[in-house]
């Protein structure tokens, strides 16, 4: 093919006009980065005009927003609390943009007010006045007084010159207020507290239920706040709370979403990536990372092996993947919707190092935001039942919770992505969401999401993480000149993390020596009082022990969990691993794409799955009538512009649907993953027949799954089995069972992938021991229940 005259016409584009296309040249990404920048100065100065120092504006009428005044125990966002929420959590979105008028204008309000700013009379919620609240203050004063702005404009060096550290009082007052909430009883804490008045101004209702995520995710603010300020309860009583959820956890590894923290007990027996229990996975590798801590990493890695194993969905080998709903002891799906906050995992899976896993879930949500030009805050992946429904009515199933209040989690994860690979069709998301953001979600004071996704109403409302984050994460993600400080040569020597609401947090001995021995004099000697509770209540103790018997949320608080710092020693010798011991190291390519990507192409045009959640998935990826009216090209990776200059791959083709059975088994008992003896061969040996990548597992436990393939049928590599594939496969001396014409495959087993090519081997004398499943020929070929697995042996 001569590709000469593609070529020049690429050039030519590019040439002529870099900026309407998808060139992503230096010059179009600096552009890009400025309208995004337009974007968020939009939204600041509407707040700034028509919202401060209220905590929001109303972006479609124009009026400021803040906490209920009236009926205390409406549950009426209780995120706001008249703090000028907005301002906090933008601190650092100004710091990044370089604003500094408005960041002199913010920073004198909260010096001149900083005597009783969070001496109010509101009830809220300590897991989002934890990670907006003293997340910003803590980055903005690490970013003052930590960072080096000497090389910068003045105007900044005299912000820096002047600052003297109140952002970090502030920070220690606030912690004072909600620290309260952790000194329980059971150790687990209250989800509301008043910031004022402390807990007994809240109604008990509020009170007896929270999640995972809210009970877990604040240690890593707190624990910050204990290091920058020395003053130890903030750690202690955090901390004791992450650890006794994690010594908590169920048969399977796995924490349920929801708790009731009087009572000190499980309320739910559902568990997911997504809403109610996400953070808590990020914040187990997050702080990790922060504080060089190996526990958080083991909790984090034993999760992730259970996540994979029991909750990931993946159709076929280097597919895309779902996380779904779980039973947390059973393992049995429970639901088949996906929701809009389980879109920062993508992102997560990069930051571990899983880029081909983050490649593969990140993939579902670009299909969702082709179609709705955004993510419902849930959505259902499966059509079961609606056959026979007309469109409009199967769209109504499909988006049970119909809003998108403009949420930061899939640019999130595209960001990440971007910034581990250079696939430019990242940018190309990016430059999709940028056009929707000045076209479609601009209103005249701020951004206004959809009410309803289903019927294009919009939303008056423009919560923080708008500018915060889904902003913050746009323009980072154009930063290919590495212009902001978080890009810095500097703070790649850092262990720095972004917080669970795109707060860069970063800390080293020397910055906590030197600010604990600042702040020392200013350390209240004001003691956390115990809060007593008077019991469960008849409903709490005997009623719901009947219905959840198991459900109790008993664990030592006074050691880890010993069994995760446990590391598996295989009886093999160092040629074999355990099976998960890859998690331990970073992927530096997705398996996706291949290795000799052509000038200008994109890696996803390398994949051969790339199209296939489309078909799948087709019952309930409705684009709703309001948005087909547009006639806009909606679909992301079929761009004209962006196929014109990095389509061109050779590549380029999809795998044909596989129409073969799979059947899924379960021998013994569910177990952990890290129970399991699985080993994975990292080299042949001499002493063994595996050979390099097989899996060795000496009794077959577990949960696996088995494909079925017979002549005619697609399998799930895309590969159509013919006669002559069957009988290549077939031993030549079958065992005395009735020839099937039919085999079978073992795709994956315990959440580990068996790549074609590679074998999973089995004791012989464990699979002999169950002739009427198992026949074992004497060439250490296996037949289960009369077929011949292909990629199964025994040794």
């Amino acid at each position: 093919m001569n590709l000469t005259p593609l070529f020049f016409y690429v050039v030519l584009v590019v040439s002529l006009d870099p900026l309407a296309h998808s060139a992503f040249t230096p010059r179009h990404l600096r552009e890009l980065q400025h309208r995004t920048k337009l974007l968020f100065q939009h939204g600041w100065h509407s707040y700034m005009e028509h919202g401060f120092p209220a905590d929001e504006v109303k972006p479609i009428s124009c009026v400021a927003y803040g906490p209920q005044h009236t009926l205390p125990d409406d549950l009426h966002k209780d995120v706001l609390g008249n703090v000028s929420l907005t301002v906090l959590d933008n601190l650092d979105t100004l710091i990044m943009m370089h604003e500094w008028d408005e960041l002199e204008t913010v920073l004198h309000y909260l010096k001149v007010n900083q005597k009783g700013y969070f001496d109010q009379d509101h009830v809220v919620q300590v897991f989002e006045a934890s990670i907006r609240w003293l997340g910003g203050l803590l980055l903005a004063h690490l970013a003052l007084s930590e960072l080096d702005w000497q090389s910068g404009p003045g105007q900044i060096q005299a912000i820096v010159a002047g600052y003297n550290g109140f952002l970090l009082e502030m920070a220690y007052d606030l912690g004072l207020r909600l620290i309260p909430a952790y000194k329980t009883s059971s150790s687990l804490p209250l989800p509301r507290i008043n910031l004022a008045k402390g807990l007994d101004a809240v109604p008990s209702a509020k009170n007896r239920e929270a999640c995972t995520a809210g009970a877990a995710t604040p240690f890593m603010e707190f624990s910050l706040l204990l290091r920058l300020t020395g003053d130890e309860r903030f750690e202690t009583l955090t901390r004791l709370t992450f650890n006794k959820l994690w010594a908590a956890r169920l048969s399977l590894g796995l924490l349920p979403m929801s708790l009731d923290p009087i009572g000190s007990r499980w309320l739910d027996v559902i568990t997911g990536v997504g809403a109610l229990i996400d953070s808590f996975y990020e914040y187990a590798l997050k702080g990790a990372i922060l504080f060089n801590d190996d526990h958080l990493w083991d909790i984090f890695s034993q999760s992730y092996q259970s996540l994979i194993s029991l909750l990931a969905f993946q159709p076929s080998a280097n597919g895309w993947t779902y996380f779904a709903n779980i039973h947390t002891t059973s393992a049995a799906r429970v639901t088949a919707w996906i929701d809009l906050l389980s879109a920062f995992w993508p992102g997560l899976q990069v930051l571990a190092g899983r880029l081909s896993d983050a490649v593969s879930s990140h993939l579902v949500f670009l299909k969702i935001w082709d179609h709705f030009d955004s993510i419902p805050e849930r959505w259902d992946s499966m059509a079961f039942g609606m056959d026979h429904l007309l469109e409009a009515a199967r769209l109504l199933q499909a988006v049970p919770l119909e809003w998108y209040p403009l949420r930061p989690e899939f640019i999130e994860s595209t960001y990440y992505l971007y910034r581990a690979t250079k696939e430019p069709m990242y940018l190309q998301i990016g430059l999709r969401m940028l056009d929707l953001f000045e076209t479609r979600f601009k209103a005249e004071c701020g951004f206004s999401g959809y009410q309803d996704i289903r019927t294009g109403s919009r939303q008056d409302r423009m919560e923080t993480f708008v500018l915060g984050e889904l902003l913050k994460y746009l323009y980072l993600l154009f930063d290919e000149a590495n212009e902001s400080y978080v890009h810095s040569a500097t703070m790649h020597l850092k262990n720095w993390v972004f917080s669970t609401e795109a707060h860069p947090l970063w800390l080293t001995k020397e910055v906590q020596q030197r600010s604990q021995k600042l702040f020392a004099s200013s350390i209240s000697p004001e003691i956390t009082q115990l809060k007593d509770f008077k019991g469960r209540g008849f409903l709490g103790s005997m009623w719901r022990g009947l219905i959840h018997p198991l459900n109790e949320l008993e664990s030592d608080l006074d050691e880890h969990d010993e069994q995760s710092h446990v590391r598996e020693v295989s009886p093999f010798g160092s040629d074999l691993q355990p099976a998960f011991s890859h998690l331990l190291s970073c992927e530096i390519r997705p398996s996706q794409w291949k290795s000799d990507r052509q000038f200008f192409g994109s890696g996803y045009y390398e994949w051969d799955w790339l199209f296939s959640p489309n078909e799948a998935m087709a019952g309930t990826l409705i684009r709703p009538e309001h948005l087909r009216l547009l006639d806009d090209n909606s679909t992301i990776e079929l761009q004209d512009s962006f196929l014109a200059i990095h389509g061109l791959s050779p590549y380029k083709k999809c795998a044909l649907a596989s129409t073969t059975t799979i059947t899924e088994y379960q021998i013994g008992p569910l177990m952990r993953p890290e129970e399991y003896n699985m080993y994975r061969v990292n080299r042949n040996s001499s002493l063994f027949p595996f050979a390099e990548s097989d899996l060795v597992m000496p009794e077959l436990r577990g949960r696996f799954r088995m494909e079925h393939l017979k002549k005619g049928a697609i399998d799930n590599c895309g590969v159509t089995i013919n006669t002559q594939y069957l009988h290549g496969m077939l031993p030549t001396n079958p065992p005395g069972v009735s020839f099937s014409q039919e085999i079978s495959r073992v795709n994956f087993i315990n959440g580990l992938q068996i790549a074609p090519g590679t074998t999973l081997w089995i004791r012989a004398s464990y699979l002999g021991s169950n002739p009427n499943v198992f026949i074992v020929t004497n060439e250490g070929d296996v037949y289960m229940t009369g077929k011949y697995v292909e990629n199964l042996k025994v040794y």
